[in-house]
């Protein structure tokens, strides 16, 4: 049951808001799934979170330092979720990011020595 209103809120989702897309994650399922969790959880502020990320994706192309990066990502996603089911989210970006990030920060140095 829980497996069926998952995907009817997926199918949902993408039909209703085509409008805005999401920029946070390094593909499109990463993408897909941060505008689900968002939209589901708070509805609105997918803008804020998107402005999040592309502050960070700049950060990285800038190789302005990983932590320095990662920890301003993460002060904003906590303040755009705040007060709503998004602080979690919020939270788990964070965690992503700390956790998974070296790789995208490695790729953004690349295309720096490549240009």
């Amino acid at each position: 049951m829980y497996f069926k209103l998952l995907t009817f809120a997926m199918i949902l989702i993408c039909l209703t808001t085509n409008v805005t897309s999401s920029s946070c994650g390094s593909g499109k399922f990463q993408n897909f799934m941060a505008k689900l969790f968002i939209t589901l959880d708070c509805p609105g502020r997918l803008s804020q979170f998107n402005s999040c990320c592309d502050s960070h994706d700049s950060c990285y192309d800038q190789q302005l330092g990983r932590g320095n990066c990662d920890n301003d990502f993460c002060g904003c996603v906590k303040q755009a979720g705040k007060g709503t089911l998004c602080e979690l989210d919020g939270r788990k970006f964070c965690d992503w990011v700390v956790q998974y990030g070296q790789k995208a920060y490695n790729n953004a140095a690349r295309k720096i020595m490549f240009l």
